[in-house]
């Protein structure tokens, strides 16, 4: 049960939305409550590695027990129930969760002959950053989110990712798995971790990493990813070079959103 100023669930649930803050009304539901809010515990308590149940949405005893063992852990009031300082403890801990990137062997470099040093050129005055060009084969969803990504990256000076359409499609059917089968994690029950997922379809890359949210709209998941320290450093991390967007209809929050970054 709700006590005060209910908080919107399809917020709570991306990735790892810092939204909520200290200033809101007081509130707690606990054993018995059903609904997205719980959801969105139950999957963030799941990566988070206290929860190892289904995530259904329903607070049971199981939930009860994820809960109780993050309080312990974080020096909070073994309550078991999700109030404002539980909820803001998990909201922390999973913002600064992310996938880790997995780097491949570095292949021996190759010595090359060294050129002839070439007269330098006369300074020019930097050209703006060009627009992401408008890929074919990206929904206009992930072409907007695909502009979104590159516009924070170029306001940070980092180069543009340049979108790859083998990774889209690994990125379509992990939003897709996390619609079908009820959950929110980087872990799929098909599929395995984002690497194992990239391996099965032969996607080459020396380092790679995984953003997913849930959301109902393009900007509103974009932003609260920039939120999270964590999945901010993937949008922006120097050693990506390429990314795939999957964005599909359904789940809890009405849109599901995979991001997979690799650098070749």
């Amino acid at each position: 049960m709700f006590h005060g100023k209910r908080k919107h669930a399809w917020i709570a649930l991306v990735c790892a939305i810092l939204l909520f803050t200290s200033s809101t009304t007081a509130f707690a539901f606990g054993k018995g409550s059903k609904g997205p809010d719980v959801y969105a515990v139950q999957g963030m308590l799941k990566s988070l590695g206290y929860y190892g149940g289904p995530i259904t949405g329903y607070y049971g005893s199981q939930t009860q027990a994820g809960v109780k063992a993050f309080q312990n852990k974080y020096g909070l009031p073994v309550t078991g129930n999700i109030d404002d300082q539980t909820l803001q403890s998990i909201l922390w801990a999973y913002g600064n969760l992310k996938i880790s990137k997995k780097p491949a062997p570095n292949p021996t470099p190759v010595p090359q002959p060294s050129a002839p040093p070439q007269p330098s050129a006369p300074p020019s005055e930097p050209s703006p950053p060009p627009e992401t060009p408008i890929v074919s084969g990206l929904t206009e969803e992930e072409q907007q989110m695909l502009d979104l990504v590159n516009k924070e990256r170029a306001a940070a000076g980092v180069p543009p990712l340049t979108a790859d359409l083998q990774l889209t499609k690994t990125a379509r059917l992990k939003s897709q798995d996390m619609v079908d089968n009820n959950y929110f994690s980087h872990e799929s029950p098909t599929y395995g971790s984002p690497f194992d997922m990239m391996q099965k379809f032969g996607i080459q890359y020396n380092t790679a990493g995984e953003n997913i949210a849930c959301n109902q709209n393009v900007q509103a998941a974009h932003q609260a990813l920039m939120n999270s320290q964590g999945h901010r450093e993937n949008i922006l991390n120097k050693d990506y070079t390429h990314i795939g967007i999957g964005i599909v209809n359904g789940g809890p929050c009405g849109k599901m959103f995979t991001q997979q970054f690799i650098g070749k």
